[in-house]
Order: structure tokens, then C-alpha cells, then sequence
């Protein structure tokens, strides 16, 4: 039987590490893209991931070589992990979560709520 959770897009916030880490099975549900754009909407405390191009000055460039041997793609950044702690949306620092959002496979992004996040043990942060 086939997890529900396996049938949405994850995303996991690591504020210990300044990390975000973009699940491989999530960019296979956006098309396996190349480049990826990460959008912030703090008043909504939304966070998106969409196809994104090249040409694109704020993509995320997505090496296929590193998803052959990981189950992620990271994303290290502390202005960012700086930004979504002061949504406040009850992060704490030092901790790490785990967002399942929802795709629009027609326009190509997933959504995340930073309302609906699972709070992660340390030995949990390693991903299968």
C-alpha cells in the first residue's frame, strides 16, 4: 500500500543548519526541472517551488549527479533561514521541520504551509 504521505510534495526546513532540503520525489512531481525558483510569501506563510529557466537570475540550478546518489536536493542559505524564522509561525531555532504541501502539476509549483509543519527528531533528519 502506497503511503499518502508519498503522494505529496515535502520540503523540510532545517533552522539548525540553514538548510532546506527539496525531497526528490517532490522535484519528480514538478517534472524533474533543472532549475527551481523558491518563493517566500510571508504574510500568507507560504512557501512555493516552481520550474523555473535558466536565463532565470533567481533559480536554483538542480545537479542531476547529485540526485543519482541523494534522496534531496540542499538548498544552504542563512538570509533565507534568517527570513522564515521572523514569520513567526512557531519555529524554533535549532530544530527542523518538515512541511507536506500540495502541487498544481499544470503550473508546475508545490505549495507548503508554515502553518502545517512536523517537528523532526535528530535521528529522523536523515532521509530515506
Amino acid at each position: 500500500m502506497i503511503n499518502q504521505t508519498s503522494l505529496q510534495p515535502i520540503l523540510s526546513i532545517d533552522l539548525k543548519k540553514n538548510r532546506i532540503r527539496i525531497h526528490k520525489s517532490t522535484l519528480h512531481m514538478l517534472g524533474d526541472p533543472e532549475y527551481i525558483q523558491l518563493l517566500v510569501n510571508p504574510s500568507a506563510r507560504i512557501i512555493a517551488l516552481r520550474r523555473s529557466i535558466r536565463e532565470d537570475h533567481l533559480a536554483h540550478h538542480i545537479k542531476p549527479q547529485m540526485l543519482s546518489t541523494k534522496n534531496c536536493c540542499e538548498i544552504y542559505s542563512c538570509d533565507l533561514l534568517r527570513t522564515l524564522r521572523n514569520v513567526n509561525c512557531g519555529w524554533q531555532n535549532k530544530q527542523a521541520y518538515r512541511i507536506y504541501g500540495d502541487l498544481n502539476q499544470k503550473e508546475g509549483i508545490a505549495q507548503f504551509s508554515m502553518n502545517d509543519f512536523v517537528l523532526m527528531n535528530e535521528p529522523q533528519d536523515n532521509i530515506e
